[in-house]
């Protein structure tokens, strides 16, 4: 397990594709809080396990929901709201929702810290 060299905190969020919009175009989920939660991450297992087990929680909120053809829960740390993980969910052909990928996380790229922040 790595860990961090530093406690970060990261809110989660959710996005969905726009209806109608340009291709490719994404934003926040209106059935869902803006942020839908704030956790601290001491290791990289701990960000996987955030990513993957809210994107399941997030696909139970929104089995009711039927305009979505997907979402995707967005992990950022709080300070910089720089991504720190991601997980993208589409609807089955049984109406369900699936996970389509692995949880990305900063830690496959080798990111084990926070990124600085630049001041002006």
């Amino acid at each position: 397990m790595t860990t961090h060299s530093k406690e970060i905190r990261v809110q989660t969020t959710v996005i969905v594709p726009v209806l109608g919009g340009e291709n490719g175009a994404w934003a926040a989920c209106g059935e869902l809080p803006n942020v839908l939660g704030e956790y601290t991450v001491r290791s990289c297992e701990d960000l996987r396990v955030i990513v993957e087990s809210q994107g399941g929680v997030v696909s139970r909120l929104l089995s009711a929901v039927q305009r979505y053809t997907g979402f995707r829960l967005l992990a950022r740390d709080e300070r910089t709201h720089a991504l720190a993980g991601s997980v993208e969910w589409v609807r089955g052909d049984s109406g369900l929702w699936v996970q389509w990928d692995e949880p990305v996380t900063m830690c496959a790229y080798g990111q084990h810290r926070p990124a600085p922040v630049l001041c002006a």
